[in-house]
């Protein structure tokens, strides 16, 4: 292996290698590159572990998909269903990786856009705000991921889920979830 490198594989060909957006036989190119070059293969170690820190990433609201991958990752998830009004208390046990807020009860079926506000209950501080949210039409929910690391916010949460439909007309729903991380 070369400890310099004559003709260094650029960051964008390395990105674009780890993030599977290259040709398969430039993949081969750079693959064949970075096995014999020290240089370009810690480069590439570098972008390979972001890379992988970036897929690990759990986004703070779900699609049906992406929490069915999550479990074939073997995170352990439990699910917290929540009606519409409801005050319910969210346990979060130490042995759960994530926990799934389900805000039911929406009328999704004519949604043609949902956004979600995370607020602090007392202040009404807004954490989190997303515009168009993913959302469950046919299960008429939104799933929120809530994280361990998410004990550093207030524990006395409210969701509000505004949805609008075709007639640009808007629809608030709200959910009061203080946790417990325990």
């Amino acid at each position: 292996m070369n400890a310099r490198c004559d003709s260094p594989i650029g960051f964008e060909a390395l990105v674009a290698y780890w993030s599977g957006d290259l040709a398969p036989r430039d993949g081969e190119a750079v693959e064949e590159h970075v096995m014999g070059c020290a240089a370009c293969s810690a480069a590439s170690a570098r972008i390979a572990a972001v890379a992988a820190a970036i897929r690990a990433q759990i986004p703070p609201i779900l699609s049906r998909d992406t929490l069915a991958k999550l479990r074939e990752r073997g995170l352990r998830v439990v699910d917290n269903p929540v009606k519409p009004g409801e005050r319910k208390l969210a346990s979060f046990p130490r042995d759960v990786d994530v926990l799934i807020h389900r805000l039911g009860g929406l009328a999704l079926t004519q949604a043609e856009r949902v956004d979600v506000t995370v607020k602090v209950e007392e202040t009404g501080d807004v954490i989190f705000h997303k515009q168009d949210a993913p959302f469950d039409r046919e299960a008429g929910e939104i799933l929120i991921a809530c994280q361990r690391h998410f004990s550093v916010f207030p524990p006395n949460i409210v969701f509000e889920v505004r949805t609008r439909d075709a007639a640009q007309r808007d629809s608030v729903t709200v959910y009061t979830v203080p946790h417990d991380f325990v």
